[in-house]
């Protein structure tokens, strides 16, 4: 069943949001020819309604490559996202990747991986962080979050 996750960061009137609609099912047959291989037997399927701006299904993605090790158990799961939006917030690309993690950590129960915003008032800039020692895009999966 699709599920809604809202990712919101909201720090003293400057904000990030995007919403994320999507749901999850092992196979035995083989993923939908779409659907992007993330590792392993984990794919994602991006939001069929409208061709997802680049960059946005890259950081969807690296989101899901937080999970990879711990979601990929041998049978084809896959993570099929229906609907990804940014209501009425500031526009970066790096909030899909926390809006998957955010869905993952509720649908699997998994702990969080250290993925979070900050905003820097005197440059104006949001800060994004990464489970070390994992860098965007990097070939190298991120270790286990702790169980």
């Amino acid at each position: 069943m699709y599920e809604t996750f809202r990712y919101r960061y909201l720090h003293a009137g400057v904000g990030l949001a995007a919403n994320l609609c999507a749901d999850a099912y092992q196979t035995d047959e083989p993923p939908p020819p779409s659907a992007l291989l993330i590792h392993r037997s984990l794919y994602l399927r991006l939001p069929a309604d409208r061709a997802p701006y680049w960059l946005e299904a890259a950081w969807l993605a690296f989101g899901a490559s937080l999970h990879a090790k711990q979601l990929a158990d041998g049978r084809a799961l896959v993570l099929d996202v229906e609907a990804f939006t940014y209501p009425g917030a500031d526009y970066r690309a790096e909030v899909a990747a926390l809006a998957l993690d955010g869905w993952i950590h509720r649908r699997f129960g998994l702990a969080p991986c250290g993925a979070s915003v900050t905003y820097d008032r005197p440059s104006h800039r949001f800060a994004f962080t990464w489970p070390s020692p994992v860098a965007p895009f990097a070939d190298e999966f991120p270790p286990p979050g702790p169980a």
